[in-house]
């Protein structure tokens, strides 16, 4: 993989995401599409510590000092637009998946990610420094949404299962008004 590029794989979000740019769902009004990921391989979060990356750690409940392992994480940003507005020509790939079925999310869709439980996520991620700092762009983010303690949602996710029995299926042919049960 490119220097330029982080690679993150099982790991999760830690606190609220905002990925449909909602400033009432940011803890600073802030507009901007992101969430903190949490960086679970030491290696990967020292590394970003030494390029100058904004690496943050939990801190310990009160009392709780003595047992506490602190869980490194950092700001992801999603931007499908440039900063003139213009859509971008390389727009970030995320694909949400649940059970075996795989779904693009598009600017629009994927602030659906703010409203479900998510098992884990797996991320390519483009290093960006500006004369503001360094940040973290999603290049391609892969979306897995927790479905084993949701049994409606477990048994419409699996591909190819029938959702209705063909059997009980009216052959409804509009030209003649015979065929319709009412």
């Amino acid at each position: 993989m490119r220097n330029n590029h982080v690679f993150i794989e099982d790991t999760r979000f830690i606190f609220s995401t905002n990925f449909s740019g909602d400033p009432e769902r940011d803890k600073y009004g802030s507009a901007e599409r992101k969430a903190n990921l949490v960086i679970p391989d030491i290696n990967i979060a020292r590394q970003l510590i030494d390029e100058g990356f904004n690496v943050k750690m939990t801190k310990p409940k009160e009392g709780e000092e003595e047992e506490f392992i602190p869980t490194y994480y950092v700001v992801i940003k999603l931007a499908y637009r440039d900063r003139n507005g213009e859509p971008k020509k390389w727009p970030p790939k995320v694909l949400l998946i649940v059970e075996d079925n795989m779904t693009e999310l598009d600017e629009e869709s994927v602030k659906c990610i703010d409203y479900i439980w998510i098992d884990k996520v797996n991320v390519v991620l483009n290093k960006y420094e500006s004369d503001r700092g360094k940040s973290l762009y999603i290049k391609t983010l892969e979306v897995f949404q927790r479905t084993e303690d949701d049994p409606i949602l477990a048994k419409y996710a699996i591909r190819g299962r029938q959702l209705h029995d063909e059997d009980d299926d009216i052959n409804f042919n509009p030209q003649n008004d015979e065929d319709i049960p009412f």
